[in-house]
């Protein structure tokens, strides 16, 4: 869409359109106001992060590793037996890596 056009719809929502009476889904006022600032703020980091202590719209970082066929398999098998996600086993994983190896 073109700024025109996000103009044009922004115009007709404010002025031209209307909703039911008793609309109980329909949001007006500050309501309304609140909401649409709720979903463009979502809208715009993304996945939500990760960290408990990143700031709003702070992405995590991301890593990418190649594995052997035979980790990937294991992995795999081990998260679906688990009910866990790659990514959650994967973390798991260099946390447990990172804590015994300053341990030692």
């Amino acid at each position: 869409m073109s700024e025109k056009d996000y103009d044009a719809a922004a115009e007709w929502a404010e002025h031209d359109m209307t909703l039911p009476e008793d609309s109980k889904s329909a949001l007006r006022g500050q309501a309304a106001a609140a909401f649409g600032s709720d979903l463009i703020e979502r809208s715009r980091g993304g996945r939500p992060s990760i960290d408990p202590e990143a700031g709003p719209g702070e992405a995590s970082p991301v890593r990418q590793v190649r594995l052997p066929r035979s980790i990937d398999n294991d992995l795999v098998a081990f998260a679906e037996q688990n009910h866990r996600k790659l990514s959650e086993v994967m973390r798991e994983a260099i946390v447990e890596y990172l804590v015994n190896r300053k341990a030692s």
